[in-house]
């Protein structure tokens, strides 16, 4: 390969380089791509920096060979030199001034990343029951209010209680326009009934609001349930009418809100 136009200032001391060919080895990261062995006249140099330049006398050959440091990753392509380009490993410059050569290697293109894609969280579902304690659960979606009512329970007050509670102290709040589910059953040794009524009442207010012949009452041992409208806001009482209970304490509190969801309080 001849590059320069003729006359080219010679070297010395006074006047310095005049010639020369400069190899620039590229390189990837820290690490160059290649080496670049150098021969002119009866010199042979191996270049291993970046940047090399070689003082020439003007119109001196040098040949150049690349090679590179990886050829299954990064194999030579072709030399620049000089503004021109040539495919063959090794080229030969004729200096006539001041000379630019570099081997080009192949370099893998960067992949580009494939993006992460967003995780969206999962939305919790709203449960279908909620359950407040073992004695109350309810169904916002149904709107029904589940009540295990057991009477006689561990024996408190003689056994004239529902769930362990006499006198009102169990206290039992549902919205109006929900079904109540009451799971009614007898643990103890006499008959009980359960029926929701006013607190002067005898009778059941809802329809439907508790078990068949509540005077006579449940056996023990046995179970009952039934289920109602709440239809009407209010305050009332879930009683036991066999004779003579409830004025024994044997009755809970029951309220029937404007809004709301179920509640208990023991």
């Amino acid at each position: 390969m001849l590059v320069g136009c003729g006359r080219g200032p010679l070297n010395s001391p006074s006047q310095g380089v005049g010639c020369s060919v400069t190899v620039q080895i590229p390189a990837s990261g820290s690490k160059l791509l290649g080496t670049v062995e150098a021969r002119f006249g009866s010199t042979t140099r191996r270049l291993v920096l970046g940047t090399t330049t070689i003082p020439l006398s003007c119109g001196q050959q040098a040949t150049l060979t690349a090679a590179p440091t990886n050829p299954s990753t990064n194999p030579f392509v072709s030399w620049r030199a000089a503004g021109q380009t040539s495919a063959a490993a090794s080229i030969t410059v004729t200096a006539d001034g001041l000379i630019t050569a570099s081997p080009q290697f192949f370099v893998p293109p960067t992949p580009t990343p494939t993006p992460t894609p967003k995780v969206r969280p999962t939305a919790t579902p709203t449960p279908t029951s909620v359950t407040l304690d073992q004695w109350l659960s309810y169904d916002p979606a149904a709107r029904t209010a589940t009540l295990k009512l057991v009477a006689g329970y561990k024996g408190v007050n003689r056994g004239l209680s529902y769930d362990g509670y006499s006198n009102g102290q169990l206290s039992v709040s549902v919205p109006v326009g929900w079904t109540v589910v009451v799971d009614f059953s007898n643990a103890a040794t006499i008959n009980h009934s359960a029926v929701v009524v006013t607190p002067t009442g005898t009778s059941p207010f809802f329809p439907g609001a508790g078990n068949p012949d509540p005077t006579v009452g449940l056996n023990p041992g046995a179970s009952l349930p039934f289920s109602f409208l709440a239809s009407a806001v209010g305050s009332y009482r879930i009683a036991c009418l066999v004779p003579g209970h409830e004025g024994l304490g044997m009755w809970a509190s029951f309220q029937v809100t404007a809004g709301g969801v179920p509640t208990i309080h023991l």
